[in-house]
Order: C-alpha cells, then sequence, then structure tokens
C-alpha cells in the first residue's frame, strides 16, 4: 500500500477521530479525549508526511492548525505507526512538505524502534496504557522482523539515509544497546 492507501485502511479498521489533537490554535494542551492508548493505540498526525513532530507543542505551533484537526489524525497499534513512518519515508516527498526536515525518519528511528526493541526484549513497561499496546503486538515478533528489514531496504535506498542508518541502529533499545535478538535476525 502507499502511504495514503494505509491511511484511509487504518481509519476503515479504526474509525476516525472525534477531537483534535490540540485543544486550541495555540497548541499549548493536548486534548485528553484523543487518546485510544488504553485500547492500545496510537494517535498519528497524517500530515506528519509534511512537518515532524506535531505532536510536541512547539513543531505543533509552527505548523497550519489544519494538521491538528480531527479528519487528520488517525489510529494504529505500534507496528501500523512504524509501517506509517516507513512509507512516508520510502515514498517520494509531498510537495508542501518543510523544508529542512526529514519526515517520519526520526519517528521511527528514535522513537519507535527503540520502544519496540525494548519491548521484544523482554522490558515490562509499568503503566497499564504501555502494557495494552504491546499486548496488541505480543504475537507479532516475526512480522517486526520483517518490517525492519523492509525498513532497511527503504533506508538502503537513499544515500543520506544509508550512510547515517544502520542495522546497528535500528537494532538499539533506549538505552542505546543493540538488543541481539533483533540485530541477528535482520
Amino acid at each position: 500500500m502507499t502511504y495514503k492507501e494505509l491511511v484511509k485502511y487504518l481509519l476503515g479498521k479504526y474509525g476516525p477521530s472525534k477531537y483534535d489533537y490540540f485543544q486550541t490554535e495555540s497548541c499549548k494542551t493536548k486534548n485528553r479525549k484523543v487518546s485510544r492508548t488504553s485500547e492500545g493505540l496510537y494517535c498519528h498526525h497524517i500530515d506528519e508526511d509534511k512537518a515532524i513532530m506535531l505532536s510536541n507543542d512547539k513543531y505543533a505551533q509552527s505548523n497550519p492548525f489544519e494538521y491538528q484537526k480531527a479528519d487528520r489524525l488517525v489510529y494504529c497499534n505500534a507496528l501500523e505507526h512504524l509501517i506509517l513512518h516507513i512509507k512516508i519515508v520510502e515514498e517520494p516527498r509531498d510537495e508542501s512538505a518543510n523544508e529542512m526536515e526529514l519526515q517520519g525518519i526520526g519517528g521511527a528511528v528514535n522513537w519507535l524502534c527503540p520502544q519496540i526493541n525494548d519491548y521484544y526484549n523482554g522490558y515490562e513497561y509499568k503503566q497499564a496504557y504501555m502494557q495494552k499496546v504491546f499486548s496488541l503486538i505480543k504475537d507479532n515478533f516475526d512480522d517486526y522482523i520483517d518490517i525492519l528489514d523492509y525498513f532497511l531496504g527503504a533506508i538502503q535506498g537513499n544515500p543520506w539515509y544509508e550512510l547515517r542508518i544502520t542495522k546497528e541502529s535500528l537494532s538499539r533499545g533506549y538505552d542505546g544497546k543493540i538488543v541481539q535478538k533483533i540485530y541477528e535476525r535482520l
């Protein structure tokens, strides 16, 4: 699927958001009603193919508030969230994407992969919502390895990423240490 096709699929699978991400255009306060982590689902900004870190108030304030509207949000499990970011990296840059930003890659490499790697390495999250998030993918380790392998292929098609993002970097947990069983499977 393309990025847009995957977004459409996930909207059908989990339903649309009923709420904007931030309560007001100042983007100071996240709307708590938007969260579905109690169901194990992350909220992804569809326009992250145009702008990075849209859930961060500072970055959100620098972009159109339309990116925060309910109709520009999609829900996904942890692996689907990673795939959304991979699709952003893999596809041609959106013509309205912010200059000097690398859409998709940071969320995947710096946040999602370490979090998922830690989970598959036996880390037990204390927060109930994180336990729910990872309960949805507990039996999908082989799928995760396939996703990372696909991601490596997308990275290797881009000379800039290829120099900076390696098998090792995709295999690290939040502590920076390589998760050996993930590294070996890649």
